[in-house]
């Protein structure tokens, strides 16, 4: 009797990640991963483009006042996903169809609930979250409006984020690109449509976002229902049933949705420093975040990858193919961010010009160059830290990597906001804060692997 294993195997859109070549097969397997996460983050640059040019640098300031304020439930929510993907990717190793099924219904109920938690929260104290965030008076209505609608919709983003992780976890890694292209389409035609044609400013931007967003979680789910071979996964159990696997996910994803957090708790610390420099210099430090997204896609997509292609083969009992799969996805993120970055460092001036025209240009464009001129030579660290984090979740260490990223990203990090910022008082000084960020966590997540290969794995000589 052919096994859920070898059945999913035979779908033209999943990726063998047990057999055959490593390179090949993580390649194959990251590219859909990658170009997803460019074109979700093209929602956000696509917002911010559109309302640059047709509201200005003050409606630019207003989305990126709170970008990272987002990303806390998102985050959070996408560390528990990851918990419930590795899971879902050893007993898709394994074979077991009956834990497979019962694993994908505990995970996609609670992102469903607690989606919806997020949302009434969110809505419900924006206000008080932008005044935590310090947002400048003059941008304060115009980040308000944006902030409630975008939360109200952050259910179907959370939802979304699972469903296209199980996915991911069964080796489909083009479904959810699929319905990302789609989508995004849709993102930009509404941006275009709400911003542009009808001047609607932010809340526009917001709405057409949420409402894309909304789109891909439908289409997502249905997807999600296909690949389980028509036994509906999403309906017939319920949650109470499950317990042991919410369990189970909670206890490997918990730390992973707080080393999630760490990011933009952190970077809210930073975001709330930047803020206090006025609207200039926020959208300025708004545009080099959407510059180096091209960066973030590479090393963020290596890491749940290599999550998966991990806890894949350990599942099937294949540790030489964890070793060598390892080692090809981080020098193939490296060697990517590191092409990338050089882009950014000699065609900043000219790419900056995507986002703004005419007199602000003239203000904001030195200020873009001179940031990113700094950051671009250090993004190869947090390649390297983002693929050896993925690999050692994917041999079910969840906590260490939580405690390196607490160390090295938001102690570091906050101690420079709170202890050497103040002496200073400048954006360069905030720069370099992130750059040592980055260069600690990629040594220390080097350490860690090492240690947590030679335990798991015989990396010493063993196979």
């Amino acid at each position: 009797m052919m096994t859920e294993r070898n059945l999913m195997q035979r779908n033209k859109k999943t990726v063998n990640l047990l057999e055959g070549s490593i390179s090949r097969g993580i390649l194959a397997f990251v590219m859909p991963i990658m170009l997803g996460t460019l074109i979700q983050q093209l929602y956000v640059t696509t917002d911010a483009i559109i309302v640059g040019q047709f509201a200005g640098k003050e409606g630019l300031a207003s989305i990126d006042a709170v970008a990272t304020l987002f990303k806390f439930p998102l985050n959070f929510m996408n560390g528990l996903a990851a918990g419930a993907t590795i899971h879902i990717s050893r007993y898709f190793g394994a074979g077991d169809k009956n834990k497979l099924k019962c694993s994908v219904q505990a995970a996609c109920a609670v992102a469903a609930v607690l989606g919806v938690v997020c949302s009434v929260a969110g809505v419900c104290f924006s206000k008080q979250l932008l005044y935590l965030m310090d947002v400048p008076e003059n941008i304060f209505r115009e980040t308000l409006a944006y902030t409630r609608i975008y939360f109200a919709g952050i259910w179907s983003m959370i939802l979304y984020n699972m469903a296209a992780g199980i996915l991911r976890a069964f080796g489909d890694s083009k479904s959810p690109l699929y319905v990302l292209i789609l989508c995004s389409i849709c993102n930009i035609a509404g941006d275009y449509l709400l911003v542009g044609v009808f001047g609607f400013g932010v809340e526009g931007a917001a709405a057409a976002t949420v409402a894309s967003q909304i789109i891909s979680v439908l289409c997502a789910l249905i997807l999600l229902n296909r690949s389980m071979k028509g036994r509906r996964p999403l309906i017939g159990r319920p949650l109470w049933g499950g317990l042991e696997y919410v369990k189970a996910m909670i206890v490997t994803g918990f730390p992973l949705a707080l080393q999630s957090m760490l990011f933009p708790v952190a970077n809210s610390i930073v975001q709330v420093s930047v803020n206090r420099m006025g609207s200039d210099t926020i959208a300025a430090w708004g545009v080099c975040n959407k510059l180096d997204m091209f960066i973030w896609l590479v090393a963020d997509a290596m890491g749940p990858a290599l999550t998966t292609y991990v806890a894949q083969n350990l599942g099937a009992g294949q540790k030489h193919r964890v070793k060598k799969g390892v080692a090809a996805g981080t020098a193939m993120s490296v060697g990517t961010v590191a092409a990338i970055s050089l882009l950014l460092y000699l065609g900043v001036g000219t790419m900056g010009g995507w986002f703004v025209s005419g007199e602000d240009a003239g203000i904001l464009i030195p200020l873009v160059v001179k940031y990113m001129h700094m950051m671009a030579p250090f993004y190869v660290f947090y390649a390297v830290a983002e693929a050896l984090s993925g690999s050692c979740c994917g041999m079910g260490n969840t906590v260490l990597p939580m405690i390196t990223t607490l160390v090295t990203i938001c102690l570091l990090r906050v101690a420079g906001i709170w202890l050497i910022q103040p002496r200073f008082e400048s954006m360069e000084c905030i720069v370099w804060i992130y750059i040592a960020s980055w260069v600690t966590a990629g040594l220390a997540f080097s350490v860690m692997y090492l240690i947590q290969a030679g335990k798991r794995l015989g990396w010493y000589g063993k196979r």
